[in-house]
């Protein structure tokens, strides 16, 4: 990324939040929203973030297209004395709903040990990680899982019926924020769009046409978003993705998911998602202190078995979310043109490079 240029956090938070404001949001929800994108850019997500694929870009198209409500407020369900919660996020901003439905989350572990909040008739949230290391931060272990567009056909199958449906999983250990955000597939499906528009190869074991033949190389386009992304464990081992993905949608449903197939972008800009953001306390069994410090043996036990290149899941994006609150965002090229396209299109001045 020898050609990048970066951004500061803060001026990317104030162009997104202004840009969705100029669309006819509330202050609140548009910065959350603007926060929750410039968190997956710290963490280097960048496919998540302002210029990514489901960034600014994509909800400033479909808010026009009348397929994100702007002035929803969400609408809490819940029964007395449960420790779980159903919100109607009404087809607003995603990040939003999704937030505070952490917040919910947290509360209801403060008082009952455990929280679940379910989200439906949502839209897109960004990275799964960043409501989950909000929850670590309060001190919870967390999960969070979002159904999403479909773009894969179930292991077995011959028809596209699955999204990618994300996982999202951290405990809190001392210093370290043990966290991974991964797709129930081989991969997500941004990669290899836009590796296909640019002429790039796509890797083996990735991709597989509508006739179930495998794709390697380069492909082209119409090819690639006519099939389907391979589940987690690829072509021989594609069960455990494709077990793990169907679940995370069966308990989205439990909390007012989709029943049927979600129809992905490159369909109806109407598509809507569901998520499910959970949180719990450490503390239950033993006294806080104590369960600290056995998290953070186990993970100096694991990390003796190492060498310097090991790394534990989410220490990559600790440490260029490091680097990017001390230096800045780096953003390439093609993101600076982004920034400016969308600058022109909501007519908010685009931030400066750092």
């Amino acid at each position: 990324m020898n050609d990048c240029q970066r951004v500061p956090a803060d001026a990317l938070t104030d162009f997104t939040t202004a840009a969705i404001r100029s669309l006819g949001a509330q202050e609140d929800r548009a910065r959350t929203t603007a926060e929750a994108l410039v968190a997956a850019d710290l963490r280097g997500i960048s496919s998540h973030g302002v210029a990514g694929g489901t960034g600014l870009t994509e909800l400033v198209a479909r808010s026009r297209a009348g397929a994100i409500n702007l002035e929803a407020v969400p609408e809490v369900h819940r029964k007395p004395n449960w420790a779980a919660g159903a919100m109607d996020a009404k087809g607003g901003l995603g990040p939003a709903a999704a937030m505070e439905a952490a917040h919910l989350a947290g509360d209801l572990a403060d008082q009952y040990g455990v929280g679940r909040v379910h989200v439906y008739d949502s839209n897109h949230f960004g990275a799964a990680c960043v409501y989950v290391e909000s929850l670590m931060e309060r001190g919870f272990a967390a999960r969070a899982t979002c159904t999403s567009g479909s773009w894969m056909m179930p292991y077995g199958g011959s028809k596209v019926r699955l999204g990618t449906n994300p996982i999202a999983w951290g405990i809190p250990c001392g210093d370290d924020a043990i966290v991974i955000d991964m797709a129930t597939t081989q991969r997500a499906v941004s990669p290899a769009i836009r590796a296909t528009r640019a002429g790039d190869p796509i890797p083996p074991d990735y991709f597989k046409d509508k006739d179930g033949i495998l794709l390697e190389g380069v492909v082209p386009y119409e090819r690639l978003i006519g099939g389907s992304v391979l589940p987690l464990g690829g072509e021989q081992f594609g069960y455990k993705g494709s077990g793990l993905n169907i679940l995370v949608e069966l308990d989205n449903v439990i909390g007012g998911g989709s029943t049927e197939q979600i129809r992905n972008m490159r369909e109806t800009p109407m598509s809507r998602v569901s998520q499910t953001i959970e949180a719990w306390r450490i503390d239950f069994l033993f006294p806080e202190d104590e369960a600290r410090c056995r998290l953070i043996e186990t993970v100096n036990d694991i990390r003796s078995h190492g060498g310097p290149e090991m790394l534990l899941p989410g220490e990559r994006e600790a440490r260029k979310k490091a680097d990017a609150e001390k230096r800045g965002i780096p953003y390439e090229a093609s993101q600076w043109e982004t920034l400016h396209r969308l600058s022109i299109e909501t007519g908010v001045p685009a931030p400066d490079p750092a």
